[in-house]
């Protein structure tokens, strides 16, 4: 019998988090885990500190697996890496700048036992610094096809609040795009979601998302970020035409295509790259939610895709002269 989870940890420069991470995981209240770390040449100690909190749980050494990486390869590299080890019935992901309520894994599967589900979710905290935490709920379980909509239209895509049948990932070989470094999470948890036949979410946030974590991908969001999100939306965009499911979530996935291009409305040398990204979209600028575009943004964007330039670049002139 396989165990019933697999967790997968890539470990890069987190020294001042890995130990409250690990231990998090090595205290669950689920005996039957495999934990992989797949160690991406972290130049710091972070796997010597990880070596002794495992000294502190020998009953967990056993079912621990240290991979290394020769050279940094990268957040999705490792998971896939970890991914090719992994021997569990499902498949956790976890950051090691995070860390989980020690009942989360325990939780996830029971829910996952008592209704066959192919993937279960929770909802999850944002950590900062300090005591201060805030719960994010995730979008409410309801059938697939309005869940996928609901997923798609949430701020939050992630694969750290999920387990997932490893025989999803075997069967339509799902992995981590290795070429990008955002939107990556979004990529791997939209299919894994698409393939279930059945989904269920346990209604507790049990997973602390770091934002202490100055150095992390999302604190250091630049050109290149906007880059990877809009390949990531590229290649969904052609999945779901595969899958002939594009007409019913046509509506979400543009939200996300504007708010991905939203920067170049703000440039007059780039608005014809803004009107040449999927032109589709432009009949959901006004319905695009707040979350993604702010009321000033969708105007210029409703302006622009109207013909109505000589009106958006007195508001771009007015907005640079104020800027300086």
């Amino acid at each position: 019998m396989p165990v019933k989870v697999s967790i997968i940890i890539p470990v890069f420069k987190v020294r001042n988090f890995i130990e409250r991470c690990v231990c998090s995981l090595f205290e669950q209240t689920l005996t039957d885990i495999e934990y992989i770390f797949v160690d991406d040449a972290s130049p710091d100690d972070s796997l010597d500190i990880l070596k002794a909190c495992l000294e502190r749980y020998p009953e967990r050494k056993p079912q621990v697996k240290i991979i290394g990486h020769e050279k940094n390869r990268g957040l999705t590299a490792a998971r896939n890496t970890g991914l090719r080890y992994a021997t569990g019935e499902y498949i956790a992901h976890c950051d090691s700048d995070d860390y989980a309520d020690r009942s989360m894994y325990q939780k996830l599967y029971d829910k996952a036992s008592e209704t066959n589900a192919d993937l279960v979710f929770c909802d999850f905290y944002f950590k900062y610094k300090g005591d201060k935490v805030e719960i994010y709920n995730s979008v409410p379980l309801s059938d697939k096809e309005n869940l996928i909509k609901a997923y798609i239209a949430s701020g939050w895509t992630v694969v750290w609040n999920m387990i997932a049948k490893r025989e999803l990932y075997d069967r339509y070989a799902l992995h981590s795009p290795t070429n990008i470094t955002y939107g990556e999470d979004f990529h791997l948890s939209v299919r894994l979601m698409h393939f279930s036949n059945i989904i269920s979410k346990v209604e507790l946030p049990l997973y602390y998302y770091n934002q202490e974590n100055n150095s992390s991908i999302m604190h250091s969001l630049n050109q290149k970020h906007a880059l990877d999100e809009r390949v990531v939306y590229n290649e969904i965009i052609d999945f779901f035409k595969v899958e002939r499911k594009f007409d019913e979530c046509q509506k979400e996935l543009a939200w996300r295509v504007l708010k991905n291009k939203q920067d170049l409305v703000l440039s007059v040398a780039r608005h014809e790259e803004f009107m040449n990204i999927h032109p589709w979209c432009h009949k959901y600028i006004l319905s695009c939610p707040e979350s993604f575009c702010n009321c000033k943004i969708k105007i210029m964007m409703w302006l622009l895709t109207h013909h109505c330039r000589f009106f958006l670049l007195p508001i771009l002139w007015l907005r640079k002269f104020m800027n300086r």
